[in-house]
């Protein structure tokens, strides 16, 4: 559970001013959560906007019912991860915003955590985009991860702090290579010049490819210690076990291929494809005991696709 033993002293009016942006599919009930703690934050400069993405049945009137204070938009169909969260924060930028933080509907938030988030990036001129302690909801204690590395192996990147035990030494501020979806406060000036999530990726490693996008620009990604969230794991695609078979392993494999044809010099694509080739049999051995062959099969078109350049089957997919 979140819990902090900060200050809840308020910043004053005249702090950045900060939209998070909350997206919602078809998950009405982890959005109330979400708000629940996230209305509860210690940063006063802050408005929230939720984006109903598509949802077979709105969550306007739920969320206002209960969080009249919040905005809500709708889009008519599920613009995926990428143009969902896209809409919400050209909406902010057109609105004033200095940050923007993008958050998943499965997250609960610590009240201090914008304001670590809004002082590092204070700190650091050069930071694109800041993000911070992810832990699991269903295992106090255990971090889900904590900031990203590229791999180039089979599943192109590696989360740092995976499944372990919290510990001093994720404490403090770094630059890191990516920061995961499910929390970032993106400074507006990067926004503007960097651009958005690129919306052929719909859903994973938009994330990834934008921080890639913003080095390449001479911005920064850092990570503080300071911010604690919690994230339920993969609640939008079924849960972990079920969305290994569904859209998730599609999806990943697919963008995997599309960031490293974008972003990956000759012997980093020839590394991936490499460790693709040679994992694979125990890949399908191991989702074979385990009843989950499926996913390997779903692996295997989203590479096919990618390399491809294969529109993705959104119906087939159960996404719109």
């Amino acid at each position: 559970m979140i819990a902090s033993n900060a200050d809840p002293k308020r910043p004053g009016k005249d702090a950045p001013k900060v939209f998070a942006i909350v997206l919602n599919w078809n998950r009405t009930d982890d959005t109330v959560a979400c708000l629940e703690t996230l209305l509860r934050s210690h940063y006063a400069a802050l408005h929230v906007i939720v984006v109903d993405n598509g949802s077979k049945v709105s969550c306007r009137a739920d969320v206002l019912a209960k969080h009249p204070s919040v905005e809500v938009l709708e889009s008519e169909k599920n613009l995926g991860y990428s143009g969902g969260n896209n809409y919400g924060m050209r909406y902010a930028l057109e609105r004033g915003a200095d940050y923007v933080w993008v958050l998943n509907n499965d997250t609960l938030i610590d009240p201090e955590a914008l304001g670590a988030l809004v002082d590092c990036a204070e700190r650091h001129e050069g930071a694109a985009a800041v993000g911070g302690r992810v832990f699991r909801t269903d295992k106090p204690g255990v971090l889900w991860m904590t900031w990203g590395r590229v791999t180039w192996l089979q599943s192109l990147i590696a989360l740092e702090g995976q499944d372990v035990e919290d510990s001093p030494r994720f404490d403090g501020e770094h630059r890191v290579k990516w920061i995961p979806g499910c929390s970032i406060l993106f400074r507006a000036e990067a926004l503007r010049q960097v651009g958005f999530f690129d919306e052929d990726f719909f859903a994973y490693h938009e994330d990834v490819d934008w921080a890639a996008r913003a080095e390449k620009l001479g911005w920064e990604l850092w990570y503080t210690g300071a911010s604690r969230i919690d994230h339920s794991i993969h609640a939008s695609s079924g849960g972990e076990e079920a969305s290994y078979m569904g859209f998730r392993s599609y999806l990943s494999a697919r963008n995997s291929v599309l960031y490293a044809l974008r972003h990956g010099s000759r012997v980093e694509q020839a590394l991936m494809a490499t460790a693709i080739l040679v994992t694979l049999p125990f890949q399908w051995m191991r989702r074979r005991i385990r009843g989950q062959q499926a996913g390997v099969h779903m692996k295997l078109r989203g590479w096919r696709d990618g390399l491809a350049r294969r529109p993705i089957p959104f119906k087939e997919l159960g996404l719109r």
